[in-house]
Parts: C-alpha cells; structure tokens; sequence
C-alpha cells in the first residue's frame, strides 16, 4: 500500500501527542481513533531495535531539531509509544546510559576495553 497523507497526518500526530504528554498505547483498532493506519505505511517512523519485550516491531520517529525521540513499540493488537531521551542514531552512547541503561551497563565497558585490547595485539 502507498503511503497516504492520512497515514502520514495520523502517525505525526500522534508523535507529537507522546512528545507532549509521554507514553500512549494506542489499540490497532482503538476506542478513540477507530482502526488505525500501519505504522509501515506512515513515512514518519523508520523501523527500530529496541528490548526484547515480544513484540513484533519497533519503529522510532526523529526529529530534526531535537535530541528526543520517539519509540513505537508494535505488539499483535496495539501500539506502545514513548519518548526517549537521546535519539540512539544522533547520540548512541547517552541513549544507552539514559534510555537503555540495562544494555548500556554491558555495551560501555566492553566499548572502553576495546582500545586496550588493540594495543595488545600490536605488542
């Protein structure tokens, strides 16, 4: 399906609603906003990584002007959204420590031995 400006209009919308007021789970066929556009088909998130949770997607949208993003977590029947401190594509070590601390405590060590075992190798 082509991406439609009802899709792209909706999912905008909602980014700028979680940025405003923080986590939204929104039911692919919501009370409120009846049968929800794909997040596929929006243009505005690109797909994602995120935590292991059983999802079936992460997607994230980003903002030009600012550090935050926001995260669309995508399960079977809804959308679980939040805004994330740090954008992991502009700033991937404050994102880990702020929004992924959980990983950033495994990934940073082993990011800050790397130089050293380098220098051993060339000894």
């Amino acid at each position: 399906m082509a991406m439609g400006f009802a899709e792209s209009e909706f999912w905008n919308g909602i980014a700028l609603k979680a940025l405003n007021e923080g986590n939204i789970t929104i039911y692919k066929n919501d009370p409120v906003y009846g049968r929800v556009p794909r997040i596929s088909d929006s243009g505005v998130f690109r797909r994602s990584i995120g935590e292991p949770k059983g999802q079936i997607a992460d997607w994230r949208f980003t903002m030009p002007w600012d550090s935050r993003s926001v995260h669309a977590v995508e399960y079977i029947d809804r959308y679980e959204i939040h805004v994330d401190k740090y954008d992991p594509a502009k700033h991937p070590i404050m994102h880990l420590i702020n929004d992924a601390p959980k990983y950033g405590s495994v990934i940073l060590p082993l990011l800050a031995l790397f130089p050293l075992f380098l220098l051993r190798k060339k000894l």
